[in-house]
């Protein structure tokens, strides 16, 4: 008996130390910064709830809101939905597949909203790498205040600090950046041992600043498309150098302000205050409609210049449409932080966060979602733009 007692003890005592062991490993692996991997150990695979978890800075709506004219028109939309069988009933589908939030502008005015699964008309929800796209905005905004030399800034000229890690940076500018072709080296699946993988050294940061100067690496001259979320970071950096203030208060503040945004929205932000630029946006449908809405209107909000002429041009022209990836059959192109879909410009954002601009079809629809369903983000881009296109008079 004795003897049974003793093993069990060095057996329990052999996983202890195998355990302590293992935890030590991955400590060490996350450059000894506990309190990093536990969010990495905890939460594992993002989420549409982590902006309740992460801290924010808040944006607040505009003192002066811009309120969205309304042309009702839900049945039309009903209709153009029902074009794709597994759409016929559109309540169900939009149920079913998760959605919190379909926003449809057709000719600068609401022809339908729907809201469900917990979300609501002024309740903001997580766009994730819709943030990307916003970012890119801010920028463009940045150079036409003269903020900023030009997009041909090398992000050297703002972040020094890289020349020491590796003279190779000095070659990559801004617009490399908002293209995804730097050259800088991101592996978005994160495998064993999950803490030092790119994915999760950004989202779960402690210092988000700190670690997109010290771990992108390049794997090539600029030029090839690479998307990654070093990139928008690293924009948000020069963007905050730049302007003398943080993301939210500065300017997203400023673009809320002109846009006429009717509800707060808020960026996500680690432990310093820096933001999650390529991830933490979080807003309304209804007020981020608006900055695709700015893609028709010449970058107008009434008679006010919201966006810069030259980011419309820019983020239009045939450039953009160049192959820069497949997801299975669909060759894609990417420019100025909006995925290309032929004519049409697509912002997306994971677990189904899509805004998609339709110019011939002069109209903009956002979808905001839960995660855990199985439409990807490119069928659901398609599925929408197939319905902005049925909403065109014959």
């Amino acid at each position: 008996m004795r003897r049974a007692v003793r093993h069990g003890q060095k057996v329990i005592a052999g996983a202890l130390l195998g355990a302590l062991a293992f935890l030590g490993f991955l400590w060490a692996r996350a450059d000894f910064d506990a309190a990093y991997l536990w969010r990495v150990l905890r939460h594992r695979e993002s989420s549409t709830g982590d902006y309740r978890w992460k801290a924010s800075a808040p944006v607040a709506a505009a003192p002066v809101p811009t309120r969205w004219p309304e042309a009702p028109a839900c049945p039309a939309v009903a209709a153009a939905f029902a074009g794709d069988a597994d759409a016929a009933d559109l309540g169900a589908y939009l149920t079913g597949g998760g959605t919190l939030a379909l926003v449809v502008i057709r000719d600068g005015a609401i022809a339908c909203e729907w809201y469900g699964n917990g979300g609501a008309r002024e309740r903001p929800a997580a766009a994730f790498s819709v943030s990307k796209t916003v970012v890119a905005l801010l920028l463009a905004r940045a150079v036409a205040a003269h903020q900023l030399t030009g997009l041909d800034e090398p992000i050297t000229a703002r972040v020094p600090a890289l020349l020491g890690r590796d003279p190779r940076f000095a070659a990559i500018t801004l617009a490399e950046l908002v293209d995804m072709r730097s050259g800088i080296a991101f592996e978005e699946e994160a495998e064993f041992p999950w803490v030092d993988q790119d994915s999760a050294l950004v989202y779960y940061a402690s210092d988000l600043a700190q670690t997109i100067v010290d771990k992108p690496r390049i794997a090539s001259a600029p030029g090839p498309f690479v998307y990654n979320d070093y990139a928008p970071n690293l924009t948000g950096l020069a963007l905050e150098r730049a302007t003398g203030a943080s993301l939210a208060a500065g300017p997203m503040q400023a673009l809320w302000t002109e846009l006429g945004a009717e509800a707060p929205a808020a960026w996500s932000v680690d432990a310093h205050g820096y933001a999650w630029h390529e991830s933490g946006l979080v807003v309304t449908a209804r007020d981020l409609a608006r900055v695709g809405e700015l893609m028709l209107t010449g970058g107008l909000v009434g008679a006010r210049p919201v966006a810069p002429a030259a980011y419309l041009a820019r983020s239009f022209e045939p450039a953009g449409r160049a192959p820069a990836t497949t997801f299975g059959a669909t060759t894609l192109g990417y420019r100025n932080g909006w995925w290309v879909f032929g004519d049409n410009l697509v912002a997306m954002g994971r677990y189904g966060q899509i805004m998609v601009v339709a110019p011939a079809a002069r109209t903009v629809i956002v979808r905001l979602g839960l995660d855990g369903h199985a439409e990807t983000n490119v069928a659901l881009a398609q599925r929408l733009l197939r319905v902005a296109d049925r909403l065109q008079p014959r």
